[in-house]
C-alpha cells in the first residue's frame, strides 16, 4: 500500500475492532487508502488484522459513506 504524496501518518484514523481476512471486502470503500497491521490471532488461530484509514479531504467535508462500525471481530 502506498501513502499519497501528502498523508502524514497522524491522518491515518484506526477503524475500531479487528478483523478476519474474509471481512476486509465490506470494510474497504471506494477512493480511500488504508494501512493494515498484524492483529494477532483470534483463540480459534485465524488471523486478525487492524485497519486504519486515511482520512481524505472528501471525508472532512463530510461526505464520508463509509461502513466502518461492520464485522469487527
Amino acid at each position: 500500500m502506498t501513502y499519497p504524496a501528502n498523508a502524514r501518518s497522524e491522518d491515518l484514523k484506526r477503524i475500531p475492532g479487528l478483523f478476519r481476512r474474509w471481512e476486509l471486502p465490506e470494510i474497504f470503500t471506494a477512493n480511500r487508502d488504508y494501512h493494515i497491521e498484524d492483529g494477532g490471532v483470534h483463540a480459534d488461530g485465524t488471523p486478525l488484522f487492524a485497519i486504519f484509514s486515511y482520512e481524505n479531504a472528501s471525508e472532512t467535508a463530510g461526505e464520508s459513506g463509509d461502513a466502518h462500525g461492520l464485522c469487527a471481530a
